[in-house]
């Protein structure tokens, strides 16, 4: 029943002894990393890791043996595990000690999260368009702002030389000109700002995770 149970998770589960090998693995353990699930027993847990991730790995593995203790799924950083076909993926990795009648276990979940990270991949390309496209339009605005601002210049200019009547109208138009530019400006900062709210914004990509440790588990008979 138990194995059952363990094999109708969409997580991938493991036990390993204290030597770091495989002494329990689920169905879908087996099929994240392309293995048979008899050809994981009694493995080490290294192979399951890229090379140069695997001498660092030994001295964890042995720290936590030390001083075992849970870390619910998703706490610290991303890890990456190594498929039977060399290809490599991101895992989120739970661990849970297991005290038996005779020995101490290391439980641990794996979860493939692939498909996360090409959706946060998509949400950062897409956080980044935003960003340049919000950085072109104020390129934008500033030419047209100093592009307005010289004709208003030289009408100026052109103004103080002109008969009052004619100066009067050559000053209004410039006016005119200032009122709109201030006008475009106020516009074109309230849609920047709207946008760069919407881009800022938090978009949660990450499926639901365990939300506690998973609880230490003795086996063995009474006494």
């Amino acid at each position: 029943m138990l194995r059952k149970l363990v094999d109708a998770l969409n997580d991938g589960v493991m036990l390993a002894d204290g030597d770091g090998a495989i002494v329990l693995a689920n169905r879908r353990l087996a099929e994240i990393f392309g293995y048979q699930r008899a050809d994981l027993l009694g493995r080490p847990v290294e192979p399951l890791l890229p090379v140069e991730l695997r001498s660092a790995h030994r001295g964890h593995r042995a720290a936590y043996g030390r001083a075992p203790g849970s870390r619910p799924m998703g706490a610290g950083a991303r890890l990456v595990g190594l498929r039977r076909d060399g290809a490599t993926f991101p895992a989120e990795i739970s661990l849970s000690p297991v005290a038996t009648a005779t020995q101490h276990l290391a439980l641990a979940v794996v979860r493939d999260v692939t498909d996360m990270q090409r959706l946060e991949d998509l949400a950062d390309l897409a956080r980044a368009a935003v960003a340049a496209e919000q950085a072109h339009h104020e390129q934008q605005l500033l030419d047209r702002i100093t592009g307005s601002l010289y004709e208003v210049g030289l009408s100026l200019q052109a103004a103080a030389e002109l008969p009052h009547e004619l100066a009067s109208e050559r000053i209004a138009g410039a006016l005119r000109l200032l009122d709109d530019t201030i006008r475009e400006i106020r516009d074109t900062a309230f849609s920047l700002r709207s946008v760069s709210a919407n881009a800022q914004r938090e978009v949660d990509v990450r499926p639901a995770v365990w939300p506690c440790p998973p609880p230490r588990i003795r086996s063995g008979r009474r006494r």
